[in-house]
């Protein structure tokens, strides 16, 4: 188990690791860093990123356990002082993903999870105004985006090996007035929360059928919110809905 823990109060962390059969703290520990960190599936792996002097998110590391800090490869640096780094992994954990981004453009970066030591992969270079966040679905990405002038943002697929902006094709197109928030994918369904008319509504599509039912509610005003939590392979979809009159946690079960 990989855990970063700031004891000054600086928001500078360090990463420390415990071999959860022995209880032991392993000697290895990844000073400075933002407390941003994902393993690569071999569970020997960390990549996690560096704050620079002004507490900018701005480098990725790799770390083997066992090896000295010092030996740490820099996997990605970001030249742009407008721009932060993040890291997350896809759904499926298949993906290890390195994000750049400002408030209005976003790139990503993909690094097979099986396979750390490949370099990183650009999904597609970043354009001025133009964001897009992804998730896998086997053999094809599929990505969030505002691209083509899609304000309100649209779902759309790539091949996995072929991501250019060419290559891109619509699954949700761009519906003005329907503004896509979220997007999230499981084994078999794909899930988003959208909001239009002032209300959200979650809608889950399934991945081979295309078949979808949307979750939403007779209120006249209401939130919701998708909680996605850790199992991926699963038929069951937990989401936070609170109104004016009252507020749960449910669980939605597909049979598809």
């Amino acid at each position: 188990m990989a855990y970063a823990v700031d004891i000054k109060g600086s928001e500078y962390y360090d990463i420390a690791v415990k071999d959860l059969a022995t209880g032991e703290i392993l000697p290895d520990r990844l000073p400075n860093t933002q407390g941003d960190f994902v393993w690569a599936n071999d569970s020997a792996t960390l990549f996690y990123t560096v704050l620079d002097e002004k507490h900018r998110p701005s480098k990725v590391f790799r770390h083997c356990l066992g090896s000295d800090v010092s030996n740490d490869v820099l996997i990605y640096e970001e030249a742009d002082p407008g721009f932060f780094v993040g890291l997350s992994k896809t759904e499926s954990r298949r993906f290890l993903l390195i994000s750049a981004h400002d408030h209005t453009t976003s790139e990503v970066q993909v690094i097979p999870a099986d396979a750390p030591e490949t370099p990183p992969r650009i999904i597609a270079p970043r354009e001025q105004d133009v964001e897009y966040d992804l998730s896998d679905a086997g053999d094809r990405f599929l990505i969030r985006t505002n691209a083509d002038g899609a304000v309100d943002f649209k779902i759309v697929e790539s091949p996995v090996d072929a991501t250019g902006r060419s290559e891109w094709r619509d699954v949700v197109p761009h519906r003005e007035g329907c503004l896509q928030l979220e997007l999230h994918l499981f084994a078999n369904q794909m899930v988003r929360l959208e909001r239009e008319g002032g209300l959200p509504r979650i809608v889950v599509t399934h991945l081979t059928g295309g078949d979808s039912h949307d979750i939403a509610f007779d209120e006249s005003a209401y939130d919701l919110d998708v909680i996605p939590g850790y199992l991926y392979d699963t038929t069951q979809l937990r989401f936070g809905y609170s109104s004016m009159a009252w507020s749960s946690r449910k669980t939605a079960t597909s049979d598809q």
